[in-house]
């Protein structure tokens, strides 16, 4: 383990307030830029950052524990599986990724880098689409009501809403089906 993981580490184990603050200083700004990429804010990004920092709290206690990654990868895979899961309960569709992510070593490595690239296509889908369609479902996930989506965009009423909310979520299903990884994806 490298000495900065090690020491990111044990800040975390014994609650150190110094390591704390440095981890804080050093990736938190890492952890905000790609929250507000996709669609959340900085108050967002905070929450997930000490959501991770809990989950990691967790396993660090463990005496089987082993850092067999850096630790930026282990905390941003950490972060963009909660993010994901945050989305995902926005919008009411089943959450596929456990909330108290299990470090495993190479495996959970494995089977976390094959989350992250789900998260990307979809990401990358969802960046084709056009300007109100990423607006409108980015309301739509936080679980603002169609009514206020509606006055917000300027729509002529809720049913044209529901209607422009439908066709925007097939086009997300197009992109990420027509998207040469998503084959790869569900061929594993």
């Amino acid at each position: 383990m490298r000495p900065a993981d090690e020491h990111y580490i044990n800040a975390i184990r014994n609650n150190d307030r110094k390591g704390l603050q440095q981890l804080y200083q050093e990736f938190l700004p890492r952890i905000s830029a790609f929250i507000r990429k996709n669609g959340g804010r900085d108050a967002d990004a905070k929450d997930v950052f000490q959501d991770a920092l809990i989950v990691i709290f967790k396993k660090v206690q463990e005496a089987d524990f082993q850092l067999t990654s850096g630790f930026y990868t282990l905390l941003y895979g950490i972060c963009r599986n909660l993010w994901g899961n945050r989305l995902q309960k926005k919008s009411g569709n089943e959450v596929s990724i456990p909330e108290d992510y299990k470090y495993t070593g190479e495996a959970g490595l494995s089977q976390l880098l094959e989350q992250q690239e789900e998260e990307q296509l979809f990401w990358d889908a969802f960046r084709q689409l056009g300007q109100d369609c990423q607006q409108l479902l980015q309301w739509f996930f936080a679980k603002v009501k169609m009514a206020e989506i509606a006055e917000r965009m300027e729509y002529s009423s809720v049913g044209y809403a529901k209607k422009r909310k439908f066709q925007c979520k097939e086009q997300l299903i197009q992109r990420v089906k027509a998207d040469a990884r998503y084959s790869e994806l569900m061929n594993k």
